[in-house]
């Protein structure tokens, strides 16, 4: 592993506890690389990417563990990041009751039954080992 490696790896343990306690951290970082500040940029690049590669992991652990598609992962992960139907749906340029379909979908594949059970299930896959 380089040092660049260790470094993006460090950042990217930070952008992911940041992210769960600041949701609001990605309008943040656009902000301050709109500000035009090189430094200010360049942090909210490498952050940005940080807090990509981890929702793409996330996504992939999902559809690994719970045989979910890559469509259904994402519903999950703006669910239980505190997201509605309304705004997933909006996210995803994809009608309201699409998003309601997957989430059945998931619901049939996970056993859950409500998305607080979907949170309580993704808490646990994110403490599986390759994810510190």
């Amino acid at each position: 592993m380089s040092d660049d490696d260790a470094f993006d790896h460090r950042l990217l343990k930070r952008a992911q506890d940041y992210g769960r306690l600041y949701p609001s951290v990605l309008a943040r970082l656009r902000s301050a690389f709109e500000s035009g500040n090189p430094a200010a940029r360049q942090v909210a690049t490498a952050m940005t990417l940080a807090i990509q590669r981890s929702d793409g992991q996330r996504e992939r652990r999902l559809r690994d563990a719970h045989g979910l598609s890559p469509q259904e992962s994402r519903v999950v992960l703006h669910l239980v990041e505190g997201g509605t139907v309304t705004t997933c749906a909006a996210a995803m340029g994809v009608a309201e009751s699409t998003v309601r379909s997957h989430l059945k979908s998931v619901f049939a594949k996970t056993g859950c039954t409500r998305q607080s059970q979907l949170s309580a299930l993704l808490q646990m896959s994110s403490k599986s080992p390759d994810f510190d």
